[in-house]
């Protein structure tokens, strides 16, 4: 199979979709992967930038777990980004991305939606993770570790190939430090609503729905902790109030002193002189169940693993032979929303150097934040390329769906 004009590529998580043509080298739309009704059941789909002009909306999700669920407003969603682009659907092929744990449900659910309701004529399901590993150049044996917001998720892949008994994946992910950062917040005014001072001024007098001003505060945390967090070279306790001194390490790399920062909330209040929490606000993602014990409510299991637990959980479900755990734990890839927290290539680095002292360990994190932010489309766009993809393999057409049956379609997209 071949095709010598463009394809849509679509890479989307719970978080942000990724949207362009395959003749650019980056994608060309970027929007959040929520999406703005009057109900459930009623009114237009909103997405997007325009979601802000609808405060009275509700706000919907589309993932669970890194997995569609929202059938109906995906389909909405890949015809708005076919009308963004000034592109037919029954005339562009369409490439989208899955996570490696996906159901074979949602595979055959994928192939419905883009043969039947968006009529396009060819289609192929990738795995992100892969794509990752493509874009970065290391798909013949890597492990992708995805620091996103509600999922972190570790996925060996070795000969271009995901290996699926490796695959990890918690909820400890960027929404889960958001009660930690509301937390710190709301201590420095403990007097005043949540409201007043993390809903952006646009909104602090306009009526909206309960949904919408969740998303907004979810917006605020986003940038909050895209801005402040650290992370800590070592462990650190909940009450510890200084980072560990370089001589208690003196094999590993130390930290330099805390800068002091500032930071300036959306309605202009200002928490002056943040230290230590800039790291401690972060250490939940490397142990979720310790830093839980002040936040009962999040119900957090105590055997809950922390990013660089994960990544050997990862490695010991694989049961292969030590030669292989050589080659992937040599090229850890990080990407994900908050894969760029200073530090945190380091940290995980020196965990992982500390419990597993027989092997080198050498990770790899995109210093271009524009190229880290869009790998897995970057990755999808040169997997389909006509010089490295292999369309019999990655594409399936109209006819082929329609003469062949579900088995087909879960085989070709395995």
């Amino acid at each position: 199979m071949d095709f010598d004009f463009p394809s849509l590529i679509v890479d989307s998580n719970s978080s942000y979709t990724k949207a362009g043509l395959s003749t650019f080298d980056i994608p060309s739309v970027v929007m959040p992967t929520v999406y703005s009704r009057e109900s459930v059941d009623k009114g237009d789909y909103i997405f997007g930038d325009d979601i802000d002009l609808y405060p009275q909306n509700n706000i919907y999700t589309i993932y669970s777990e890194g997995i569609v669920y929202n059938w109906d407003a995906m389909s909405q969603h890949w015809a708005q980004l076919y009308s963004d682009l000034k592109v037919k659907s029954n005339e562009i092929p369409l490439v989208v991305t899955e996570n490696a744990w996906n159901t074979k449900k949602n595979k055959v659910k994928a192939c419905q939606v883009a043969f039947e309701e968006l009529e396009v004529p060819i289609f192929s399901i990738l795995k992100r993770q892969l794509c990752t590993a493509f874009s970065v150049s290391k798909p013949f044996s890597s492990i992708v570790v995805d620091i996103d917001d509600d999922i972190v998720s570790v996925t060996p892949i070795s000969n271009g190939s995901v290996l699926t008994k490796g695959i990890q994946f918690t909820k400890f992910g960027g929404d889960f430090l958001s009660p930690f950062a509301l937390e710190f917040i709301q201590s420095k005014f403990p007097n005043e609503p949540v409201d007043s001072f993390l809903i952006p001024k646009p909104f602090q007098s306009v009526p909206m729905s309960d949904s919408f001003k969740t998303y907004q505060i979810s917006t605020s945390l986003a940038e909050f902790k895209n801005v402040l967090l650290h992370a800590s070279l070592y462990p650190l306790s909940p009450d510890q109030q200084d980072l560990p001194p370089q001589t208690n390490y003196p094999q590993y790399e130390s930290h330099s002193q805390i800068e002091f920062r500032n930071y300036e909330l959306p309605n202009r209040r200002l928490i002056k002189d943040i230290g230590i929490e800039q790291y401690k606000l972060a250490e939940p993602l490397f142990n979720p169940a310790e830093y839980s014990k002040k936040l009962p409510h999040l119900k957090v299991a105590q055997d809950a693993e922390g990013i660089s637990s994960l990544i050997l959980k990862s490695m010991k479900s694989l049961e292969a032979p030590a030669t292989l755990y050589m080659e992937l734990l040599k090229n850890i890839v990080f990407t994900g929303s908050l894969s760029g927290i200073p530090n945190l290539e380091h940290r995980i680095a020196q965990d992982l150097a500390r419990l597993i002292s027989d092997y080198t360990i050498i990770t790899y994190l995109s210093p271009d934040t524009v190229e880290r932010q869009f790998d897995s489309w970057v990755g999808a766009n040169v997997l389909t390329s006509s010089s490295v993809g292999d369309f019999g393999n990655l594409f399936i057409s109209k006819e082929e769906y329609q003469e062949n049956g579900e088995d087909y379609i879960v085989e070709k997209f395995k």
